[in-house]
């Protein structure tokens, strides 16, 4: 897993990466949303949302092939959306040890 899919922020030029865990899965209607949404950005879900790495790889390569491109309008709303600042040693540490703890579970 761990593909990044790039994203064009409209007007800026600026290139975004995502990767599968950055990203979730409303459970309400399927639509792909940025992991630091609060609700969903199509239908205001606060519920549950899907996170597993292989299904949103999947949501996201459908979403890609749907659109083209993925681009950050698909993922939220930009009118909304502040970009997160860089993640700290801390979430970088956890996220390695759930992707390699992911991997030994296989």
């Amino acid at each position: 897993m761990g593909m990044a899919r790039e994203t064009r922020q409209p007007g800026q030029g600026r290139t975004l990466s995502f990767q599968e865990s950055e990203l979730k899965i409303c459970d309400l209607c399927g639509c792909l949303n940025l992991a630091t949404n609060d609700a969903c950005f199509v239908c205001g879900w606060h519920g549950h949302f899907e996170q597993d790495e292989r299904v949103v790889h999947a949501a996201l390569e459908l979403a890609t092939r749907r659109y083209g491109r993925l681009e950050l309008q698909h993922l939220t709303d930009i009118r909304n959306y502040h970009e997160p600042p860089p993640p700290s040693w801390q979430s970088r540490l956890k996220a390695w040890w759930h992707k390699l703890s992911v991997r030994f579970r296989k």
